[in-house]
């Protein structure tokens, strides 16, 4: 579960302290005090999440965990065989469970904010919503640009990264075009287990050219104003690639797969002396983050030439 503060006294001496104004410091409890400032109000929190849930389709599709701990170790089952019906008195068939285990690495994203001071101390701005939807906005954009590509390196792991991401379905020998015989196949490319909850996430470029093919009788072969194509929903990400050479433009499959690890959870640190000069008041928003895609195979994914 993720790191609140959910008591109104609470987010009263926050909000205080933001503002620079008095408050009683027992009520910012320590185990409220996060590595890089103080945890979010509960209020608070929950309105940097609508603004990160709607900038990140990764907090709609993926499997979203919370954990307090700095480095931890994560272990998903892998297939070890099929249950089946057992006559009385026959053998149950039976398999030794095996799990893969990954390093969870928190992994920070911050940002730094300026507000006037004449803001700040306004008590018809509201201070709270901005900085909620600001740092909501921002975080939500960089969690989702790593989920796509992220190489590993000081972010997560991308379902598109070479050998931690998804697995490839279908290689098409053309390096830009795609036909929708290919979309097909890269649907039956994934397995049947996770076609049932299976999505689609292509940018928006990708998703007007797949939406402009035609058939021989100039039909549209993605049809009807619904946003799915053969039955599954279609997501986009404006950081899923272009359909150029040695690109992967095209993703299908059950997301849950993709594990987004938050650590704790959102801070901000109000720095009230360090821009005292530009008579500004910083506000330093932190979050920790890992992801992964624990079945490699839950995803497949177009490959161009």
């Amino acid at each position: 579960m993720k790191t609140i503060a959910t008591t109104p006294r609470y987010a009263q001496a926050f909000w205080s302290f933001m503002r620079d104004k008095t408050f009683d410091v027992t009520d910012l409890r320590t185990r409220t005090l996060a590595p890089t400032g103080y945890y979010l109000p509960n209020e608070s929190d929950n309105k940097f999440r609508e603004q990160q849930e709607r900038m990140n389709v990764f907090r709609t599709i993926a499997t979203i965990h919370y954990t307090e701990t700095a480095d931890c170790k994560i272990k998903s089952v892998l297939p070890t065989g099929n249950a089946d019906f057992v006559g009385e008195g026959e053998v149950i068939p039976e398999a030794d469970v095996d799990f893969a285990a990954w390093t969870v690495k928190a992994h920070k994203i911050a940002k730094l904010v300026k507000v006037s001071n004449e803001m700040v101390s306004d008590i018809g701005f509201d201070l709270e919503s901005a900085l909620a939807a600001e740092f909501g906005r921002e975080f939500g954009k960089v969690e989702e640009k790593a989920c796509v590509g992220g190489n590993g390196i000081g972010r997560p792991y991308g379902i598109l990264h070479p050998t931690e991401g998804a697995d490839t379905g279908v290689t098409i020998a053309s390096a830009t075009t795609v036909k929708f015989d290919d979309v097909k196949s890269l649907y039956f490319s994934l397995d049947a287990e996770y076609r049932r909850n299976a999505v689609w996430l292509m940018n928006d470029e990708t998703a007007l050219y797949l939406r402009t093919l035609k058939d021989s009788a100039g039909n549209y072969l993605w049809r009807g104003s619904d946003n799915s194509i053969l039955g599954r929903p279609v997501y986009t990400s404006p950081y899923m690639p272009n359909r150029e050479s040695g690109n992967k433009p095209i993703a299908f499959g059950d997301f849950s797969y993709y594990w987004l690890i938050e650590r704790g959870g959102v801070a901000l640190k109000a720095l009230h002396e360090k821009f005292a000069a530009s008579n500004v008041t910083g506000f330093i928003g932190t979050e920790y983050i890992e992801g992964r895609l624990i079945k490699p195979e839950a995803i497949k994914v177009i490959a161009m030439s």
